[in-house]
């Protein structure tokens, strides 16, 4: 830990179980349109939604009226707006793996910066860290389209560290490892999530089952 300076991570299913989170949220969404008139059982809509979903993508904003679409029921602000609270109401039960908040804690006492680096939209990964209330432990956050090796190096640039300074820990081999070693960053595998087996993960200079390991890694 004599070089380094900088811990990098990746957000979701690194910080918090994204998936758990969003199954949660959008059926909560589907719940409350059908209470207020969504002529469909739960069920049909959820599974109309995730198809609306993988088509747009996670980060499209109308999810909800093209589901509408989808279910020939035509244009019902209502039906939106039922869905759209009950979808933000679910982040308030948002929250980080247990081990997370002790774990950001204790890089930081030993002087260590840290700093989030995620795909997809900018205020979308600061809403997530508030309320997770990890955003007073992270230096700042990099949000991008793809994660890149140029992005690694970007962020190096920008950061004025060298390669041997920072690591990068994540739970997607393909975004978070790979390009972040072509990078010249020590890239750590968190066995998280949908990712957790897959063999990518073995080209990762480390891999943890847990974020508590990692001060054991690093030290």
């Amino acid at each position: 830990m004599l070089k380094l300076k900088a811990v990098f991570f990746d957000i979701d299913n690194t910080l918090f179980p994204t998936r758990d989170f969003t199954e949660l949220a959008r059926k909560g969404a589907i719940k409350a349109m059908v209470k207020e008139g969504l002529p469909f059982s739960e069920k049909r809509a959820y599974s109309e939604l995730l198809r609306v979903v993988k088509k747009y993508g996670p980060n499209y904003p109308k999810h909800f009226d093209r589901l509408l679409e989808r279910l020939g029921t035509g244009y019902d602000p209502k039906l939106i707006a039922a869905g759209v609270i009950a979808y933000h109401e679910a982040k308030g039960r948002l929250a980080p793996y247990p081990d997370v908040p002790p774990t950001l804690r204790a890089l930081r006492r030993k002087g260590l910066r840290l700093y989030a680096l995620s795909r997809g939209v900018d205020i979308k990964q600061w809403d997530k860290l508030i309320r997770l209330n990890l955003h007073p432990l992270f230096n700042g956050v990099f949000v991008t389209d793809a994660k890149t090796t140029a992005f690694y190096r970007s962020v190096l640039r920008r950061l004025k560290l060298q390669p041997d300074e920072a690591v990068m820990v994540g739970d997607c081999p393909r975004i978070d490892v790979i390009p972040a070693k072509k990078a010249g960053i020590t890239a750590i595998h968190l066995l998280k999530g949908k990712h957790a087996h897959d063999p990518d993960g073995r080209k990762a200079d480390f891999r943890i089952k847990s974020m508590r390991e990692l001060l054991v890694v690093l030290r």
